[in-house]
């Protein structure tokens, strides 16, 4: 089950996301306003693979190539976020693969974190 998402910054391992019925809550306050997640590729057998950000819906949020920012302004709107992500055990020299896995996390900033009975 996830946690409150509290630490800024926070790493997430794509791998471990979760998408099915699951919202993760982001605590930002008026003295922690901002909080900035980063995405973590796959590592296997020390090779590491590639993730990118894709898009934020609805938009508000910032982000970048493997980041996205949460704020206050943001409070109580549920955004999903879509990542793509690469194997790193795919031979590069092949060109692109032709199916790139993507996820689709949702994040939902509050400024209290909720109790276990509401996750």
């Amino acid at each position: 089950m996830p946690q409150c998402i509290t630490a800024n910054p926070t790493y997430m391992h794509v791998e471990d996301l979760e998408e099915s019925g699951v919202v993760y809550t982001v605590r930002v306050t008026s003295t922690a306003p901002t909080l900035r997640i980063y995405f973590v590729p796959l590592r296997i057998n020390g090779v590491v693979g590639t993730v990118g950000v894709q898009s934020v819906s609805p938009s508000g949020p910032s982000y970048g190539g493997d980041w996205v920012e949460f704020t206050t302004s943001q409070l109580g709107t549920e955004y999903t976020i879509v990542l793509n992500y690469t194997d790193p055990t795919t031979r590069k020299e092949l060109g692109p693969p032709l199916y790139t896995p993507t996820k689709s996390p949702k994040f939902k900033p509050q400024t209290t974190c909720p109790t276990s009975s509401e996750e």
